[in-house]
């Protein structure tokens, strides 16, 4: 028997480097199509980062523009020009009534009483601080008697900074002074006569209701009330207020001076009464 060896067969050199080059250049098309897979993705992930910082976007400025619908005219104001000149009856601790003279200085602060009284007063209140109601309660018929004698100058500040209504309130009296001055004491003390409970759910046309039945007759008070024209006045007396110190209601200064605690209506009896003798 004749044994017979098979050769093995020897694939061609240019066969051999024709499948390493098949095989590299399906390597660099896969590395190609992961490249290019991770670039699509990127640039999704960018469109989508883009569609969604629009719709942000636009949500920011359509909400913007529903607060200003709504508040603009509580934080900005239709009008923050407020004049007055003219006189005010004041009335006496005797009954009688005195005519003073009643200006709005700087658009926020109510001057009542001669300019060359000898005591000037600053008087900062809320119409929605339960504390300033009882004050006004204890003293106001002080603080007018001394008016009307000559013997002090108060300049009224309405602030807020306890509840929202006070704000309409003060709105409310902004209107009364600007269009019908001599209303101003009726109407500050009926303000602080509502009760809480009843101003809490009001708004600028309750508070023109409340100014008819307080005596106002001036129908552009009345109209500038209802429309909310001195909404933004509070705020703004409010910031110059926190300015100049104060951080509570009521706060007093006399003659510049702040007072620790409000003066009571015998203090300031008294300290009208020693700034009047000129001790």
């Amino acid at each position: 028997m004749i044994s017979r060896t098979m050769t093995p067969v020897v694939e061609p050199e240019e066969s051999r480097m024709a499948d390493k080059n098949r095989e590299h250049i399906q390597k660099l098309r896969e590395e190609a199509n992961a490249i290019r897979k991770q670039e699509e993705a990127r640039a999704k992930r960018g469109r989508v980062l883009t569609q969604v910082g629009i719709i942000v976007g636009a949500v920011v400025v359509l909400g913007a523009i529903v607060l200003l619908a709504v508040f603009g005219s509580t934080w900005f104001g239709k009008k923050i020009e407020i004049t007055a000149d003219g006189t005010v009856a004041v009335g006496r601790l005797d009954g009688s009534t005195v005519e003073q003279p009643i200006e709005v200085v700087d658009n926020s602060a109510i001057v009542v009483g001669a300019a060359d009284a000898p005591v000037k007063i600053d008087y900062y209140f809320d119409y929605s601080c339960p504390h300033c109601v009882d004050y006004h309660e204890q003293t106001g018929a002080v603080y007018n008697d001394l008016v009307a004698s000559g013997g002090a100058q108060v300049t009224y500040h309405a602030i807020n900074i306890v509840a929202p209504y006070g704000a309409e309130a003060a709105a409310a009296i902004a209107a009364t002074v600007a269009n019908e001055p001599g209303a101003f004491f009726e109407v500050h003390d009926g303000l602080f006569g509502i009760p809480a409970e009843t101003q809490t759910g009001w708004g600028p046309a309750d508070y023109a209701s409340a100014l008819g039945q307080l005596g106002v007759t001036n129908q552009q008070a009345l109209a500038d009330t209802t429309n909310g024209e001195f909404s933004s006045w509070a705020a703004s007396n409010t910031t110059a207020a926190r300015a100049a110190g104060v951080n509570g209601t009521p706060t007093i200064f006399i003659d510049g001076e702040i007072q620790q605690t409000p003066p009571d209506a015998a203090t300031l009896m008294g300290l009208v009464g020693t700034a009047n003798t000129g001790e």
